[in-house]
């Protein structure tokens, strides 16, 4: 099949991180024989070629053109913009209007609020994050409510994915947009062959997570820290990220006086370093606020890491309770570190935990999920 994916980001050289779950999608579809064009809305113009996917920036009365040759599309967090020459809302037309197959993602950003979702994220000091929640919310979320609405009531083949069915019900309840009759849950593939099962018992006091570093709001960073503290002194912790937040996560471990059992790496991680850093480790900290699924939480499990989570969103999804994991109560932090506990004096429970919650990973992986995506039967009104 010629694929098109439709996406407003995409790694490049430059910034190897930009939807990266988009490439990794592609990186698959290419392995199975299949041809991959990736389309980004942009002011100027500009083609590169990574790991065989050929990527296209440019105005999107330009990129329109180049769809109508596409067996399927594929959309990834293809948003609304008020510039006419990166506004989405031309794609989609030209989906819509010549009835191409489309595998339409949903994320997150696409289907909900800052206000009603991820209300932490507002920084009132900020300028650019109080514009960044109006935008969102009064702006883009309306205009992909209609979107959303066109596709449903077309009669174009198109199926709806979302990684849980936590994910779906939230779309739902947040348009008002019922998309459960085209739609299909289908998990974020873990690259199992990647990250593979390790012994973690003789590194159970070696906590880690992985996080963009905001300290408050959906990645919830300060439940890191403040799991931390809790710990006793032979405990140390690990986190690996960058973002904004910084220079506030290091005071606020200064203040807590934790700066000699955690350790800040302020860095992203390519791929091919995590399960590196998987090895370090002992127990992962699944520590947030808001997830459709958690990926870096289940790359860790697939590498054998016994995780701590909460019973939130979509993670119970992803963790069955003292099988493949440990939930604690929402922000419980109490339970939350004595599940820790548990985990660190139990090696039965400790090992039994890591076998299974691999297990349970080989049943999402990406070789798995991409394929159920390609076979996908798309549905017409």
């Amino acid at each position: 099949m010629n694929l098109v994916i439709l996406t407003g980001r995409y790694p490049s050289q430059s910034s190897p991180y930009s939807h990266m779950f988009a490439h990794t999608r592609s990186k698959q579809y290419i392995a199975q024989g299949h041809s991959v064009t990736v389309l980004v809305p942009s002011e100027s113009s500009y083609t590169y070629t990574i790991d065989g996917a050929v990527v296209i920036l440019g105005p999107v009365n330009e990129l329109a053109k180049l769809l109508l040759n596409a067996d399927r599309v594929m959309i990834h967090l293809l948003l609304h913009r008020f510039s006419k020459s990166t506004d989405a809302g031309v794609l989609y037309r030209c989906v819509l209007d010549n009835k191409i197959p489309t595998l339409f993602f949903i994320h997150g950003v696409e289907a909900q609020t800052i206000w009603s979702d991820r209300r932490d994220d507002i920084s009132w000091h900020s300028p650019k994050s109080i514009a960044r929640w109006l935008y969102r919310d009064y702006y883009l979320i309306k205009r992909m409510i209609n979107t959303l609405t066109e596709f449903v009531e077309s009669d174009m083949p198109v199926k709806f994915i979302t990684p849980s069915k936590w994910m779906l019900k939230e779309a739902i309840k947040n348009t008002g947009v019922d998309l459960s009759k085209k739609s299909l849950v289908i998990a974020n593939g873990i690259d199992t062959a990647n990250f593979c099962f390790t012994e973690r018992w003789a590194d159970r006091d070696k906590l880690l997570s992985i996080r963009p570093l905001t300290y408050r709001g959906k990645y919830a960073v300060d439940l890191v820290l403040e799991t931390a503290k809790r710990m006793p002194p032979n405990i140390h912790t690990a986190l690996y990220g960058m973002g904004p937040d910084e220079e506030k996560i290091k005071n606020v471990a200064q203040k807590l006086n934790i700066t000699n059992r955690f350790c800040l790496n302020s860095r992203f991680l390519q791929p091919i370093e995590i399960p590196k850093v998987h090895q370090g480790a002992g127990i992962y900290l699944g520590v947030t606020r808001m997830d459709a699924q958690g990926v870096s939480m289940c790359e860790a499990m697939s590498s054998g890491l016994p995780t701590v989570s909460f019973s939130t969103c979509a993670i119970p999804e992803f963790i069955e309770h003292n099988e493949t994991g440990l939930l604690a109560k929402p922000y419980d932090m109490d339970e939350y570190s004595s599940l820790i506990g548990e985990l660190v004096e139990n090696r039965s429970l400790f090992e039994k935990i890591a076998m299974n919650a691999h297990r349970s990973m080989v049943e999402i992986d990406i070789v798995k999920t991409s394929t159920q995506e390609l076979s996908a039967k798309l549905d017409v009104k």
